[in-house]
């Protein structure tokens, strides 16, 4: 068995970052010469260096930097005659991506949004270099346990971070350089799980967890203790269920009569508060024409779990309340005119849910749905509206305190992030905080992340640019109760990391989410909006719009008969400030504006008034302190942009960001 052995990020396909000297490491014989060189497709050695493994075996070869475009084979042969060889190397620009579940959706929860994007996709100039989630809570490690580069073609796309490859292609394409992008996030991860225990010292009550977990005895007991506790938990009501014991997924008994309007929460019914097993049935017609063809039943989100069958078959299911419902129904299982389509949805928290405003649908190629849209194609059967059920199981039991083990403090970084610092790299794009937004020390913490992980790279310059939370409202609950989640004001500190951390940055995205959806599918427009910002700040001269929006450069208070007026001027504006919603039901007006005044928060009316200028009129005989823009988990009308021209047209480019002021 060979004693040479490389990382995995050192692998064919590997994207160089240019202009920084190359790194070669790996691990053999303890003490043994090793000697690396870069050789050029004539077959002409490009570079070469050589050092002595360490006593652990570990060596470490600094090659020169080179200029993008590079085309390489590495060759590493050490004093016995063992040799690796890496080929089709390149030099260009890398960038490490992180974050949680919006950095790590692929392109195959994407693909009904971006098929001609898939279909495009063949460039061997855009690499990834994707690492499955795993944690390690013993220290860092040396090596990634999984990951090798692979190009951007159709076959590879659905198994790239959507976000991550929208800034790629778009770096890329304003650049001409090639784009290595090194991946690790894990979904519901915390920015803890991704800091090393050197960043954490001030927090030793995570670091004293995470030092149980390093104990294999332990971890398994956890992983044994969350196996109990479901199976107590799942148990009785699977083995309970009436609907499994009277066959209810070829349709519910006869004399079933209770109903709901679907889609809709359980809240406010007769299953308000109801944990355990329900299911539904709906009836629908299917024409000749559409009969014995392969179709897609469309059903939202789902919480918590479910099982679909039509006609009683089985066509999916899904365990947990995120992903969409997409579906495929065989051949030959829609029949000619009566059909039954039957849900076993098991709710876990007497939260239950199919999710308002989300399609639910049957269709065929002959009638397929705009993915960006809730418009019922022609064509589609509807299966909105009245659904019968019947409790299949109730559960007795409250859900159990699941512990989910790889969300504990250091545990992603070790595992994950560690082994990416010997990289060199561009810089760093990060979209987390959704799992965080009630975490008060996030912002301190964010500052101890990214001055750690420039201490690692070795660069204490490397641009950190993060994704502020977008829109989101479902989730969040009321806001009169203690459990409300403030995203809005988890933005406000997000937007504070940029005051107080240099060269970091931050992509507005309050336009960018949906109100009913955690996972919003426009990871083009995310990605699109962070390498905009990576443009302007390590490739000047490359981008030709505003790489952010608007910002405030000067505020006049007029006292009025009714109140006052406030004058806002604006810098940043492109080719002058545009009002415009994304959302054509929240479009019209200017809502989001208000202003505080002795303790109480007064609406504003809103008018921009010319290119650079907003007009805030507000009735309150107090004079206003505050000037606070959209604080809310949502935009209730038409946002604020700067613009650009394309195609001879003004067009929104960058908006305005939440912001409070004192006036």
């Amino acid at each position: 068995m060979s004693k040479l052995v490389l990382p995995r990020l050192l692998s064919d396909g590997a994207v160089f970052q240019k202009d920084k000297p190359i790194h070669i490491w790996g691990f053999d014989e303890a003490g043994i010469k090793v000697e690396c060189s870069l050789i050029n497709a004539d077959g002409s050695v490009a570079a070469s260096a050589e050092c002595n493994a360490d006593e652990n075996g570990r060596f470490s070869i600094t090659l020169p930097a080179f200029e993008a475009g590079r085309v390489f084979a590495v060759k590493i042969r050490d004093a016995v005659g063992e040799e690796a060889v890496v080929n089709d190397t390149i030099t260009g620009a890398v960038w490490f991506a992180s974050g949680q579940s919006n950095m790590d959706l692929t392109f195959d929860r994407l693909r009904d949004n971006y098929p001609e994007i898939i279909a495009s996709s063949e460039n061997d100039m855009i690499r990834c270099f994707d690492i499955v989630s795993e944690t390690e809570y013993s220290g860092p490690q040396e090596d990634t346990r999984t990951g090798s580069w692979k190009k951007a073609c159709p076959e590879n796309m659905y198994g790239f971070s959507g976000t991550s490859y929208f800034f790629a292609k778009r770096l890329h394409e304003m650049t001409g350089l090639p784009v290595g992008m090194v991946h690790a996030s894990l979904g519901g991860s915390h920015i803890y799980s991704w800091m090393s225990k050197e960043m954490l010292e001030d927090y030793p009550e995570l670091l004293e967890e995470a030092s149980k977990y390093a104990d294999p005895e332990y971890r398994a007991s956890r992983i044994k203790r969350n196996e109990t506790l479901s199976a107590e938990w799942f148990s009785p009501i699977d083995e309970g269920d009436e609907g499994r014991k009277g066959n209810w997924q070829n349709g519910l008994p006869k004399d079933v009569k209770d109903t709901l309007e679907m889609p809709r929460f359980f809240e406010g019914t007769a299953l308000d508060g109801f944990s355990g097993v329900v299911w539904f049935e709906k009836k629908f017609n299917a024409s000749k024409e559409f009969a014995g063809k392969e179709a897609k039943i469309w059903l939202g989100t789902i919480t918590d779990s479910d099982e679909v069958y039509v006609n009683g078959t089985l066509v999916g299911s899904i365990g947990y309340l995120y992903p969409p419902r997409k579906y495929t129904i065989p051949e030959g299982v829609i029949v000619e005119g009566n059909n039954t389509v039957v849900i076993r949805i098991t709710v876990n928290h007497g939260t239950g849910r199919i999710t308002p405003g989300k399609r639910m649908m049957i269709f065929n190629d002959s009638c397929k749905p705009d993915a960006w849209c809730n418009v019922l194609p022609e064509g589609a059967i509807d299966l909105s509206g009245e659904w019968k059920y019947r409790i299949g199981a109730a559960s007795v039991l409250p859900y159990p305190d699941i512990d989910f083990i790889d969300w504990k403090a250091t545990g992603l970084f070790n595992c994950m992030t560690a082994p990416c610092t010997k990289y060199p790299i561009e810089g760093i794009i990060w979209y987390q905080g959704e799992s965080d937004s009630h975490f008060d020390d996030y912002l301190k913490m964010s500052k101890i992340q990214i001055e750690g992980y420039r201490k690692l790279w070795g660069d204490e310059d490397i641009p950190f640019i993060f994704a502020q939370l977008p829109n989101f409202t479902i989730d969040c609950g009321d806001p009169d109760c203690e459990s409300y989640d403030s995203w809005w004001e988890f933005r406000e500190v997000q937007r504070r990391i940029t005051e107080e951390v240099p060269n970091s940055h931050m992509a507005v995205l309050i336009d960018a989410g949906e109100d009913n959806d955690l996972h919003p599918m426009n990871k083009e427009l995310v990605g699109r909006r962070l390498a905009d910002i990576a443009l302007d700040v390590k490739y000047p001269g490359k981008l030709f719009i505003p790489s952010t929006g608007p910002e405030i450069k000067e505020t006049v208070v007029n006292k009025t008969f009714v109140g006052y007026e406030v004058i806002l001027k604006f810098k940043g504006i492109g080719n002058g400030l545009v009002a415009y919603s994304l959302d054509k039901a929240k479009a019209g007006k200017i809502k989001d504006f208000a202003a505080q005044a002795d303790g109480k928060i007064y609406p504003a009316i809103a008018e921009l008034i010319d290119n650079n200028t907003i007009l805030l009129r507000i009735a309150t005989p107090a004079f206003p302190e505050k000037i606070m823009y959209l604080q809310s988990n949502t935009y209730t009308g038409d946002i604020i942009y700067n613009s650009c021209i394309e195609n001879n047209k003004k067009v929104p480019c960058k908006l305005l960001g939440p912001f409070v002021m004192e006036v």
